[in-house]
């Protein structure tokens, strides 16, 4: 009667670690895919935010370049005061 006990708990781990690496597996496929996948071409096309650089100027002040669609800022941001220094339109040719 032991032995079959021991046979379930063996069986019951490797089905475990079968579901672990099932789900390991799909989730390399979907990152690898992910341009082909509708999910992520969502997400991806709902994307409307990108910070494309900060550079810090010293311990309290830093520089940042955002883009918002198709317009982007150049930020100063410090610890008492955030400036818009420059905003540039790109237009698609």
């Amino acid at each position: 009667m032991e032995w079959q006990s021991v046979l379930q708990a063996v069986l019951s781990l490797v089905f475990v670690i079968g579901l672990l690496l099932l789900t390991l597996w799909l989730i390399k496929y979907c990152e690898l895919k992910s341009s082909q996948c509708r999910i992520f071409k969502k997400l991806a096309d709902s994307k409307k935010l990108d910070i494309i650089e900060i550079r810090r100027i010293d311990s309290k002040n830093s520089l940042a370049l955002i883009k918002y669609d198709e317009t982007e800022y150049l930020l100063l941001l410090g610890a008492s005061n955030n400036i818009l220094l420059k905003e540039t339109s790109r237009t698609q040719e």
